[in-house]
């Protein structure tokens, strides 16, 4: 284990893990950025993996299926903002009922649609495979750990770079970070914070929904029942933690990937009981939330930071 551990392949594992925790951890960072809180983060996974498959199996298309699996994941955004927005419902109870019947409208809609229960793995769908990148792959150590890897890793790395770019060197991201940081203020002057919150919930959920799409079309290559496995809530973990530092949310959703990729390595033991050892990284997220919340106390108490 120890071996493993301390390996590159441990590293490439880590870089693939992290992939749909990153999606999630920007599409709770994206929302909150203009004041709203997504915590339906988890469900959108869910239809977007779910829409993903199923649009490429219908299709025989992997492409035209994460098509579907984005407009799926937008729609769902659309939907929590018509709620809380227009018709006065909390975005948290919105989130709430959507992430409890999640999992069974799937399975619902899945055996529907395709005759199947709990798992698409007898239907004949085309997924999305690796990108093998001429000459760096052909690199001794750097190759390994940047080529060869799931195409939707590939498109998740330029969404950071790009989310990086429209938050923090546009004046559109000012504009929401703007509306996050005070919405009445940014009403006087002259924002339209509505149309900004909208547009940072279509964000959130087409980053969502590349998330849960990232297991169904790429790593895992089939929809099963509770796939997504608690990585959308990792992703909020990691923006509740960053506190609107973009380098902290990238962090902290790589370090939760190192933790799912050593619950990984642990449970090929028989050292370890399975149910310890798959606990890992959720006993990793709580673990650092609770330092985040102590180390955020005492720089209210001590007035480094406003009480919000």
């Amino acid at each position: 284990m120890q071996s493993s551990l301390f390996s590159l392949s441990f590293l490439v594992t880590v870089v693939r893990l992290a992939t749909p925790i990153l999606f999630a951890a920007i599409a709770s960072f994206i929302a909150a950025s203009t004041g709203i809180v997504n915590i339906a983060i988890e469900s959108i996974m869910t239809f977007g993996a779910l829409a993903g498959i199923l649009g490429s199996y219908l299709t025989q298309n992997a492409w035209a299926g994460m098509l579907i699996g984005l407009v799926v994941g937008i729609c769902t955004a659309l939907l929590i903002a018509l709620f809380s927005m227009r018709l006065g419902a909390s975005p948290i109870l919105i989130g709430i009922a959507l992430n409890t019947f999640a999992d069974s409208l799937a399975i619902f809609v899945l055996y529907q649609l395709a005759g199947e229960k709990g798992t698409s793995a007898s239907l004949p769908t085309p997924t999305l495979g690796v990108l093998n990148i001429p000459v760096i792959k052909d690199i001794p150590i750097l190759g390994q750990l940047l080529s060869g890897h799931y195409i939707l890793t590939y498109v998740c790395w330029i969404v950071l770079i790009l989310l990086f770019i429209l938050i923090y060197k546009t004046p559109l991201g000012m504009r929401m970070r703007a509306c996050g940081l005070n919405a009445n203020a940014a009403r006087t002057a002259g924002i339209n914070v509505e149309r900004l919150q909208v547009f940072s919930l279509v964000l959130s959920g087409l980053f969502a929904a590349l998330g849960g799409m990232y297991l169904s079309l790429n790593y895992l290559r089939i929809f099963s029942k509770s796939m997504v496995a608690g990585q959308g809530w990792m992703g909020i973990a990691a923006n509740g933690i960053a506190s609107g530092n973009y380098g902290v949310l990238l962090l902290s959703a790589v370090i939760f990937a190192a933790f799912r990729a050593v619950s990984i390595i642990f449970s090929s033991s028989t050292v370890f009981p399975v149910d310890l050892v798959s606990a890992i990284p959720y006993f990793a997220v709580f673990c650092f939330v609770t330092i985040a919340s102590v180390i955020n106390y005492y720089r209210i108490k001590s007035g480094k930071v406003e009480e919000q």
